[in-house]
Formats: C-alpha cells, sequence, structure tokens
C-alpha cells in the first residue's frame, strides 16, 4: 500500500478557530497551524481491516473490528466484513491451521472502501477533536466512541503521539479510569 498522506487543507482549522477565539495568543495559532500541517497517514496502517480478512489475525489493531461493528449498524458492506471476520474465526482450528483466507484483491478493495468512506473522516474528526481541546483546555471535551478509537490507535503508536503531544497537543487530556480503588479489595 501506497503511503497515505493525511494533512488538513491550510486555514481549514486554524480560520473556524480564529473565528471563535479571535484574539488567541501566538502560540496557539501556531500550534494549529502545526495540527493543520502535521501527517496523520501513518495511522491507516494500524486501521486495515485487511490483515483480520487475510491473516487471520485474532489481535489485529484494537480498534478495527470494534469500528467494522460498530459501522456494520447502518452499512450492508461492513456488515458483510464484519461478519466474514467471525465466522472465519468461529471455524479456525490454529492446530490444524485452517484459516480461510480471503482473497488479497477482495481484501484490498474493502480496505479502500473502509478507509475512504470511515477511517479518514475519522481521522480528520479526531484533528478537530485536538483543536476543541487546545482552544478549550479547561472544559471537559470527550470525543464521540469512533474518534476515540482513532485516539487509541493513535496512542499505541508511542513515539508518533509523544512528538505530536509535545509539539502541538501539549494539554492533551488525561482520563483516568473512573473505578473505585475499593472496588478491588
Amino acid at each position: 500500500m501506497e503511503k497515505i498522506v493525511l494533512t488538513a487543507r491550510p486555514g481549514s482549522i486554524l480560520d473556524k478557530c480564529l473565528t471563535a477565539v479571535p484574539n488567541m495568543d501566538a502560540g496557539l495559532r501556531d500550534r494549529l497551524r502545526r495540527l493543520e500541517e502535521f501527517d496523520l497517514g501513518f495511522l491507516l496502517l494500524g486501521m486495515s481491516p485487511r490483515r483480520l480478512l487475510r491473516d487471520g489475525r485474532l489481535f489485529d489493531n484494537e480498534q478495527v473490528l470494534p469500528l467494522l461493528l460498530h459501522f456494520a449498524q447502518w452499512d450492508k458492506h461492513c456488515r458483510y466484513w464484519a461478519a466474514e471476520v467471525l465466522r472465519q474465526w468461529l471455524i479456525f482450528n490454529p492446530a490444524e491451521g485452517d484459516f480461510e483466507r480471503v482473497p488479497d484483491v477482495k481484501a484490498i478493495e474493502f480496505r479502500d472502501y473502509f478507509f475512504e468512506k470511515y477511517a479518514i473522516p475519522l481521522i480528520e474528526e479526531f484533528r478537530q477533536f485536538v483543536a476543541l481541546c487546545m482552544l478549550y483546555p479547561e472544559e471537559h471535551n470527550a470525543p464521540a466512541g469512533p474518534v476515540d478509537m482513532i485516539w487509541h490507535a493513535f496512542i499505541l503508536s508511542t513515539e508518533d503521539y509523544n512528538k505530536f503531544s509535545s509539539e502541538i497537543w501539549l494539554d492533551a487530556p488525561h482520563i483516568p479510569p473512573e473505578v473505585p480503588e475499593e472496588t478491588y479489595r
């Protein structure tokens, strides 16, 4: 697969943010510009359902199957391929090595469909979520479930995430689990 570069159109985020907060400081303005320029295309490598279909991997990127299942509620194509993944896992016997691979042509066709229709728009929605958090760091901003999955996929790419949060998203929210300690006694 050729590397896909995912940067925002210049001004698409910064201009909206300047409309909302016209007198923002120069540092924030610069970080929002860099947010537009930051290439998030590497996230697609971990979001590919092709590996699930081709190799029968039970534990690919932890977000791919949940996203397929989420969108399968409304999308017949996603529903078919999510069902195909689950069907193959149910019949797979590792001792026999009998995983029925989906032909690469079909897996690539679905990967490209999934990227164009869901993964790329979600990555861009994640970028907008980051801008919102940067504009209003004191507010409790929570992403929608599928956008949160993109965030988690990004966190798994620790080097890229560290660079992003140290240069652009300085106040990345950390949300600890809401499980009382008493639960573990």
